[in-house]
């Protein structure tokens, strides 16, 4: 590219960034006042409010299994069925009456990806395993102790938050917790199923 022709690339991009930046200001200024009336898209909004910032990397979605499945299954990890996790988690469902190819189950990494998985699949249930699948699918921030072992809601599917297989491994006293909570998903799919 010709000196002039990166001039006018650097003043094009400089100019870009003062008008959003302007137009940033002004909206901030808009909402100081409590002008809530402006007409522009989420998306509009999104963009402005986090221009400046680095944005992280999405993890890449992973996923496989039945897309008609009753049970949905969001992991923390993206091992699946590898591993002695992956392998106890075979035994989970085994002692459910399910296999891995009755349910569906993908990673936490994009949670607009995993939205918009669950919309597809629309299951009856939703197990989410660890921390993580927990807080980014509930949009909680507390420890997974605090909101495991009973149903929550999303977009009015049931969602049953446990800890990790893998947790499991290291620490087989949890076991029996997850046991009870696997148990309550059973109930509601026996319910369901019968309705």
């Amino acid at each position: 590219m010709s000196a002039e022709g990166q001039n006018n690339s650097d003043a094009i991009k400089t100019g870009v960034v003062r008008v959003i930046n302007d137009f940033s200001d002004y909206l901030s200024h808009q909402k100081e006042i409590g002008n809530a009336c402006l007409d522009i898209s989420k998306e509009s909004e999104t963009i402005i409010n986090h221009w400046g910032h680095i944005r992280q990397p999405q993890e890449p979605f992973f996923f496989q299994g039945l897309e008609t499945a009753s049970v949905f299954i969001i992991d923390s990890d993206a091992g699946f069925f590898k591993g002695e996790s992956g392998a106890l988690l075979i035994k989970i469902l085994a002692a459910m009456n399910l296999s891995s190819d009755a349910v569906f189950i993908c990673n936490a990494g994009d949670t607009e990806a995993m939205a918009r998985k669950i919309k597809n699949v629309s299951p009856k249930v939703i197990i989410t395993l660890g921390i993580k699948a927990g807080q980014s699918l509930l949009n909680i921030k507390q420890p997974l102790e605090t909101f495991r072992g009973k149903f929550h809601e999303y977009h009015g599917i049931k969602v049953m938050p446990t800890f990790h297989p893998s947790l499991l491994v290291k620490h087989p006293a949890y076991k029996r917790q997850v046991w009870e909570d696997m148990k309550q998903v059973m109930t509601l799919s026996e319910v369901a199923d019968g309705a």
